[in-house]
């Protein structure tokens, strides 16, 4: 198994961590500026407004940090298959 095939298997766990850690991060910033907890969709006290804003940037940043991790990972496995094409032509 190369690491290429390596990264092709990770790149999900890679890009759901992303997500997770910036959503911790969008729950930080978020109580920070406001002092108030993260609006919930469940909580009825909560204005609807107030909470579809919320998803929507939540919503946002998650597809941001997915995406650019996704491309990264896919730029890394590029890289790990051109050295190990290079490694392959080197020892025939």
């Amino acid at each position: 198994m190369t690491s290429a095939d390596i990264l092709k298997i990770t790149a999900p766990l890679i890009a759901m961590g992303g997500v997770w850690v910036a959503r911790r991060a969008l729950n930080g910033g978020y109580a920070l500026a406001t002092g108030n907890q993260p609006p919930a969709a469940d909580d009825l006290d909560t204005p609807l407004r107030s909470v579809l804003v919320y998803a929507a940037g939540a919503a946002v940043v998650a597809a941001l940090v997915n995406t650019l991790v996704t491309r990264e990972v896919a730029r890394a496995t590029v890289n790990a298959e051109a050295r190990q094409d290079l490694t392959t032509i080197e020892t025939v």
